[in-house]
């Protein structure tokens, strides 16, 4: 082989490798001998006609672009006339979200059960744990955390097969399987897996036919001791399926994914800014991080703004521009009566309304009313006026307990707590 050649094939190798696993790459690249390039062709051997297909199907998109990045525009392939007609197929290449691991996902104290029972799966298979159904609202890393299961599963043990699709995906599959007539195949396919990830789960309500082949497919892997992890939106008791479906994964854990607390909002914002190699003030994250968005999805926009604004503008980023940047993400919250907030914090603080609205200075009672001047103003936008007349207060006094509160929702655990706490109530 040429040197330059043997060069351009050892480059086009780290760059598959960063895509792929390199023990899956590996395999089919060891049966690939690149022979010679003539102007943009690059003439490759491979063991029979059968392996191309398959490599072309699976990986050929990959292939190409990266041999483009050293001017090859076509490929020639060249059987080996010497090797075997029938070559093994190689194993499917994962389809997890590889970068959706354990190590970059948040954990705060609100998902701390679920993010250990999920690394318990990953390490031990555990049988307790099966079928495995997280669910919440979109945006809080359902998805994250399903792939980090078997990414993490993967790299403990590299010879086990996981595969992750959307419940529509599999749906899509099972019907061209019924056009092509090869739904032998296609049940095959996942009868062979030792975890399935299925995302996306609500999408089987109303679907007859496809929950009587999801049904049989989580009695036939369960049978044997397979594992099967499902994420959705809905709680699996209200969702509109097969009664066996729902026996079938109460029977194993089902959990629900807590929104992230304003300390962990905090922490996910300082990753992602860390990953895009943003010099953000500790400020500027909390102010976001106290605002009224819940969304793992919701909070990486935020720090794509801030990219986007560090590329495309020569300016700083200041308190003003940023606050610009963001004030459609933190404004979208409709009008709430103050009324209701002052009986949660009551409530949930266990303090006395008549009390609160008192003159009485003792720091549990200024903590409650900073905390209801904090949440009126931060989440719901409710005038300075209306505050200081629902708590028998002046104009001026509610703007400097507003002040105060800012100041300690960055540094006074205790008052964080007390928001949480309100916050998740209302």
């Amino acid at each position: 082989m040429p040197s330059s050649l043997k060069l351009i094939w050892q480059n086009v190798i780290e760059i598959l490798f960063q895509i792929f696993p390199q023990r899956i790459t590996k395999d089919w690249l060891s049966s690939i001998k690149p022979l010679n390039v003539e102007g943009s062709t690059i003439f490759l051997q491979a063991p029979n006609e059968y392996f191309v297909e398959w490599i072309e199907e699976h990986y050929g998109e990959h292939l190409r672009k990266a041999l483009k990045k050293f001017n090859i525009e076509s490929i020639n392939w060249v059987f080996d006339e010497k090797k075997p007609t029938l070559f093994k197929k190689p194993v499917e290449i994962s389809t997890l979200i590889r970068s959706y691991t354990f190590e970059n996902f948040i954990i705060g104290k609100e998902n701390e059960i679920l993010y250990n029972i999920a690394i318990s799966i990953s390490k031990n298979f555990s049988k307790t744990y099966n079928p495995f159904y997280v669910y919440g609202k979109s945006g809080l890393g359902k998805t994250h955390i399903i792939n980090a299961i078997g990414n993490k599963a993967i790299e403990l043990n590299s010879k086990i097969k996981i595969r992750y699709i959307t419940a529509e995906s599999f749906f899509n599959e099972l019907i061209e399987s019924i056009k092509n007539q090869t739904t032998n195949a296609f049940r095959n396919k996942y009868r062979e897996l030792d975890m399935l990830i299925l995302d996306n789960f609500d999408f089987i309500e109303d679907k007859p036919s496809l929950q009587e082949e999801i049904l049989n497919m989580i009695d036939y892997l369960l049978s044997r001791n397979k594992h099967i992890i499902l994420a959705g939106i809905k709680h699996i008791k209200n969702l509109k399926v097969r009664e066996e479906i729902k026996n079938r994964i109460v029977k194993g854990i089902v959990i629900e994914i807590q929104p992230p607390s304003m300390e962990t909002r905090y922490q996910i914002l300082k990753l992602k800014a860390k990953e895009e190699n943003l010099n953000v003030e500790d400020e500027l994250l909390w102010e976001v991080a106290k605002s009224n968005i819940l969304s793992v999805r919701e909070l990486e926009g935020v720090i794509a703004r801030i990219s986007a604004y560090y590329n495309f503008s020569e300016n700083e980023l200041n308190y003003k521009v940023f606050k610009q940047i963001i004030s459609d993400l933190v404004s979208n919250k409709k009008n709430y009566d103050i009324s209701k907030i002052i009986e949660v914090v009551c409530n949930k603080l266990s303090v006395d309304e008549n009390e609160l609205k008192s003159r009485i200075k003792v720091k549990k009672l200024l903590y409650a009313r900073y905390v209801v001047i904090y949440i009126s103003r931060n989440y719901f936008k409710i005038p300075y006026t209306t505050i200081a007349k629902a708590l028998n207060k002046d104009h001026s006094t509610i703007i400097n307990g507003y002040n105060r509160a800012r100041k300690l929702i960055i540094k006074d655990k205790e008052f964080q707590k007390m928001v949480e706490k309100v916050e998740k109530s209302l």
